[in-house]
């Protein structure tokens, strides 16, 4: 399915830039809100694109570092088909950096759309995003594997991304919303000191695990707490032992709920 929505795009796109018979309405005409780029709350180095429209439309918005562009991006909510509200994350583009872009778009009726090339630049953000200064021992969760897991949207969310300590990728349910959960096994039993569970987020705020459980292998379940974000990371110091450990969303705002990462720590010191 995103194959084909690639191919659609690309189509678009093609079409957007052709002398051919096909005509190019300004995009402005199905403009219905003005273009929005902000940095997410939920980690403020990650930069999302918002613009809605007046007709459910297949967008994307290309842009780059000069007039060349290099980049495309689009909604993942459009999921193969046009929508109104368009929530872009822009992956790379930097707070306080100014980028050319355009944006293009397709409604059912074949008509094509192209805003002509500007410019944006985010607002930058006061200091690094990084979350609390607690103190924590070994993440233990880097050397787990995952057992057990609700679903995965796609290779590309799998839940092995919530184990790798990459702030870049994450783990994505398929539409699990607070049924979602994963399983890692330690390799051994451990003596634990905290856990983490850095929630992932679509640009228009779904996706947002605001509290979450943990089960220990002995059947103990610990919580509900807070999830954190790239933005605060709300470490949980709590002194347990075991070794598999089960992650379940307790409270969400339901979709393709996930991590950007979890964390076991080890005792601290």
């Amino acid at each position: 399915m995103r194959r084909a929505l690639l191919i659609s795009l690309i189509l678009v796109a093609a079409g957007c830039g052709s002398s051919g018979a096909a005509e190019v309405f300004p995009f402005e005409e199905i403009q219905g809100s003005e273009l929005v780029f902000k940095a997410d709350p939920l980690d403020p180095s990650r930069t999302i694109f918002r613009v809605t429209t007046t007709e459910p439309s297949i967008c994307a918005i290309t842009w780059g570092p000069n007039e060349s562009l290099g980049n495309q991006n689009n909604s993942l909510t459009m999921n193969g088909t046009g929508i109104a509200q368009h929530d872009v994350i822009l992956p790379g583009a930097i707070p306080g950096e100014t980028y050319y872009f355009t944006v293009q778009g397709s409604t059912a009726d074949g008509r094509l759309f192209k805003r002509d090339l500007d410019t944006f630049t985010i607002p930058p953000v006061d200091g690094p995003p990084g979350g609390d200064s607690a103190d924590r021992g070994p993440n233990l969760a880097l050397e787990a594997t995952v057992t057990g897991v609700s679903s995965e949207f796609s290779a590309a969310f799998a839940a092995a991304n919530a184990l790798d300590g990459d702030p870049a990728t994450e783990w994505s349910t398929r539409g699990d919303g607070d049924g979602g959960f994963i399983t890692v096994d330690l390799g051994a039993t451990q003596e634990i000191g905290g856990f983490e569970f850095i929630t992932r987020s679509m640009a228009d705020g779904s996706a947002v695990t605001t509290e979450y459980t943990v089960t220990m292998d002995d059947g103990d379940t610990l919580g509900p707490f807070p999830a954190g974000s790239p933005a605060d990371r709300r470490f949980q110091a709590i002194e347990t032992r075991g070794r598999v450990v089960r992650f379940d969303i307790n409270t969400s705002t339901g979709g393709n709920t996930g991590a950007v990462d979890i964390g076991v720590y080890g005792p601290q010191g």
